[in-house]
C-alpha cells in the first residue's frame, strides 16, 4: 500500500467518479483505476460498487475513508510542526477568480515568499464541481469566490468585502451617449461573459432571465484578458470587477455604462474546509489576505 494510493482513493471517494478524480489529479484515468486497483488488492477488500457509469463506497470502502483522511491530516500536521518556517517546503493550492488573482496576488505572492520562500503555489480559475466535493478531496488548501451570497455549512466562509460590479464597453459604444441604462436598454445587445471568475456571472444572467431580457447573444470566455482585449475592440457589453479593468479605465480604453438598473451586489469569499489542518504557510497567507484586502 503506497500513501500516493490513498490520496487518490480520497479523491475519489469524495467525488464518486473516477472521471471527476482523474481530472482533478492531472492524472489518466487508467492511472487513478490502477492505483484503486492496486490498493484493494493489498487490502484484499472491494472499496467501490460499480453500477454502471456510477460509483458507491463498500462498508470497507467507507472504513477506509476514514483513516485516510486521520492519516492526512497527520502527514499535514507533521509538516507544519516540524520544521522552522524559513525551511518549510511544499506548496498551496488554490481556486480562485482570476480578476482577484490579477488584481491581489503579486504583492502578495511577493510579501509571503519573504516569509515563506521555499513554499510554491498551484493557484487556478473557477471549477465546474462543488466547492464542497473538490475540499473534500483534499486537493485544494483555499478558495476565493465572488458572488452575492455563498453559505456551506461542511465549509467555513469568511466575507473579505464587498466587490464594485459594473457594466463595461468600448468608450464609443453608443450606450455611453445616454444619461442612464436600464434592463431594457441591453435587449439585442452582445454580452460576454467571464467563465474564470466564477460565480458573479449568475447575478446578471439571473436578471437577465427574470426580466425577460434577450440578448443577440453570449459569448464566454475562461480569460479575463482576451474579454477586456474584446471589449476594447468594441465587441459587447461585460459585468465586471471594477479593480480588474482599472489600468484600462484610467487609459481610457474602456467606459462604464451609468447602470440605474437593479444593483449588482457582490462580495469577495474566502473559504477553507473546517475539519481540515491548517498549516503555518496557509495561516499566514490567509493573514495577508485579509490585511491587504
Amino acid at each position: 500500500m503506497e500513501f500516493r494510493e490513498l490520496k487518490t482513493f480520497q479523491v475519489v471517494a469524495s467525488l464518486l467518479s473516477f472521471n471527476k478524480a482523474a481530472s482533478v489529479l492531472n492524472y489518466a484515468q487508467s492511472t487513478v483505476s490502477s492505483q484503486i486497483q492496486s490498493l484493494e488488492n493489498s487490502l484484499g477488500e472491494i472499496l467501490f460498487k460499480r453500477l454502471g457509469n456510477k460509483i458507491s463506497l463498500t462498508t470497507a470502502g467507507i472504513k477506509l475513508l476514514d483513516y485516510t483522511q486521520r492519516l492526512i491530516n497527520i502527514e499535514k500536521e507533521i509538516l507544519s510542526n516540524f520544521k522552522n518556517l524559513k525551511d518549510k517546503h511544499g506548496s498551496l493550492t488554490i481556486k480562485t477568480p482570476q480578476s482577484v488573482s490579477a488584481y491581489y496576488f503579486p504583492t502578495l505572492l511577493k510579501e509571503f515568499q519573504i516569509i515563506f520562500p521555499n513554499i510554491g503555489f498551484d493557484i487556478d480559475w473557477c471549477t465546474s464541481y462543488n466547492l464542497s466535493d473538490i475540499f473534500n478531496s483534499g486537493v485544494i488548501d483555499l478558495a476565493f469566490l465572488i458572488s452575492d451570497n455563498y453559505n456551506d455549512k461542511l465549509l467555513q466562509v469568511e466575507e473579505l468585502a464587498n466587490i464594485n460590479l459594473v457594466l463595461t464597453v468600448h468608450p464609443q459604444d453608443e450606450l455611453i451617449k445616454q444619461r442612464s441604462i436600464s434592463l431594457k436598454d441591453l435587449n439585442g445587445k452582445n454580452m460576454i461573459f467571464a467563465k474564470s471568475d466564477c460565480n458573479y456571472k449568475k447575478i446578471l444572467q439571473n436578471t437577465l432571465i427574470q426580466s425577460n431580457i434577450e440578448l443577440n447573444k453570449t459569448i464566454e470566455i475562461n480569460s479575463l484578458d482576451a474579454i477586456k482585449q474584446l471589449l476594447v475592440l468594441g465587441n459587447g457589453i461585460a459585468l465586471l470587477p471594477e479593480m480588474a479593468i482599472k489600468d484600462e479605465l484610467d487609459k481610457g480604453l474602456l467606459k462604464t455604462l451609468k447602470w440605474k438598473g437593479p444593483a449588482f451586489n457582490a462580495k469577495l469569499f474566502m473559504i477553507w474546509n473546517k475539519v481540515q489542518h491548517l498549516s503555518e504557510p496557509l495561516k499566514a497567507f490567509m493573514y495577508m489576505v485579509r490585511k491587504m484586502v
